[in-house]
């Protein structure tokens, strides 16, 4: 939702049925459709200006890395076939991957004003200034675990953080169009929405006479 409101058209890619994606989708392995794009230069009779990747972060969580994970660590291989594609990318992930990602930009809720923190890592290969750091908020909206508002933990000063209801949680991460299962695995459209004006900037620079043609 991010890029579709910087100005592109999107097409998204997930090996699982996207029900409530609101944009147009294919039902494929990703890695497949970075192999195809980088050997034929198009994909589904498409051409693309830009990708953005969401390698599966399960295995650089803080739990993983401390208990261990069956997940596989794709960023590297999601990498190699983004800069075979030639394409502008930005491969997205968890604070525990930062040592597989290559001077990341961290984004966290509270340089958008949302009631979220959760911060995410963006690597990319365009420049982009980087929004100031802001200090943790207080008391964030917590949009993981079951959306029970069961106390998650009670802080030093007394107070209780209770994981949200889905209508917490869609406010806070300006989302509304997800289940909670959805929404606790997204990151918030405002943090794309920034990342791809700055993306649409680098392709038009590139690429003024673009015309019409904008897919990601």
């Amino acid at each position: 939702m991010g890029y579709h409101r910087a100005g592109f058209e999107v097409v998204g890619v997930d090996i699982a049925e996207q029900v409530h994606y609101p944009f147009a989708f294919y039902q494929w392995d990703a890695l497949h459709a970075l192999e195809w794009l980088a050997a034929d230069g198009s994909l589904w009779g498409l051409e693309f200006d830009a990708i953005h990747a969401s390698p599966p972060c399960q295995s650089y969580t803080t739990m993983s890395n401390r208990w261990g994970s069956e997940s596989p660590e794709l960023i590297d291989e999601v990498r190699d076939l983004l800069i075979a594609t030639g394409l502008p990318y930005v491969i997205e992930n968890v604070p525990g991957a930062r040592a597989h990602m290559r001077d990341p930009v961290r984004l966290t809720g509270e340089a958008f004003g949302l009631r979220v923190h959760r911060a995410r890592l963006f690597e990319k290969n365009f420049p982009m200034l980087i929004p100031e750091p802001l200090s943790r908020q207080s008391d964030p909206v917590a949009v993981y675990g079951k959306n029970d508002q069961r106390r998650l933990w009670t802080r030093t000063d007394g107070s209780e953080l209770r994981a949200a209801s889905l209508e917490e949680g869609s406010e806070a991460m300006g989302i509304d169009w997800m289940t909670w299962d959805e929404l606790r695995e997204a990151i918030p459209p405002a943090y794309t929405e920034f990342i791809g004006e700055a993306l649409m900037a680098h392709i038009n620079l590139l690429t003024p006479a673009l015309g019409q043609r904008r897919s990601k």
